[in-house]
């Protein structure tokens, strides 16, 4: 089992193209990649079906759970799981050819609402993109985690995220200024595609997975 829902844990929570700035998203979640880290820990990577968010990482180098590993819970959550079994070798079909990955079985083409936020950071000297998830509600009616096990108070964390879900995250030394310049050079084929990860520096798949369409499962 990879994971199981811990109803006290999901309620501390309250804390049409291709997704390309800050908001809150309708969004298919194809598949939900489980990897090994070089160094022992183990991340998620969240393939939609108009973004893909990298890197994001469940459990420590010790096993300890992160804050990634409550989005991933409250997700389970607002699908009306009470627990998501070991990832699973999944046959991912990217526009450029398909892939065997590892995948959570409960959370291939899934219906969510997502909170994606856009960031920018510098690498080696160069820019580069963030996708990361900070928060699922339940597609139906905007629910977060905590909201559908308590059945109170829907969508009232949904409405507090919105008001601040547009902003975009600049690291330390990256400016809006030269993300913008980062942008108009991508465009004219003066620099490299960052990756988009929501770790660092994660590759970018090929192409975004078609529907219907993992690496090594994390040890006990």
């Amino acid at each position: 089992m990879l994971l199981q829902v811990k109803r006290e844990s999901v309620e501390k929570e309250a804390g049409s193209g291709y997704v390309s700035k800050s908001g809150i998203y309708d969004l298919t979640l194809r598949h939900t990649e489980v990897k090994n880290t070089p160094n022992g820990a183990v991340q998620v990577n969240y393939l939609f079906d108009k973004c893909m968010s990298y890197g994001n990482t469940i459990l420590g180098t010790q096993g300890q759970p992160t804050f990634g590993y409550k989005i991933l819970e409250a997700l389970a959550a607002t699908l009306g799981e009470e627990s998501l079994s070991d990832a699973e070798p999944t046959t991912v079909t990217f526009k450029k050819g398909a892939r065997e990955l590892n995948c959570v079985p409960e959370l291939n083409d899934v219906s969510v609402k997502a909170w994606i936020q856009i960031g920018y950071k510098m690498y080696k000297g160069e820019i580069q993109e963030s996708v990361t998830v900070k928060r699922f509600y339940r597609a139906a009616d905007g629910a977060a985690g905590s909201e559908v096990l308590s059945g109170e108070d829907i969508g009232e964390r949904l409405a507090k995220d919105t008001a601040v879900a547009s902003e975009i995250k600049y690291d330390i030394g990256v400016t809006p200024e030269a993300v913008e310049a980062w942008k108009k050079a991508q465009q004219g084929g003066g620099a490299s595609t960052p990756a988009a990860t929501g770790g660092f520096n994660a590759p970018k798949a090929s192409g975004f997975p078609t529907p219907g369409s993992g690496f090594p499962t994390p040890g006990a």
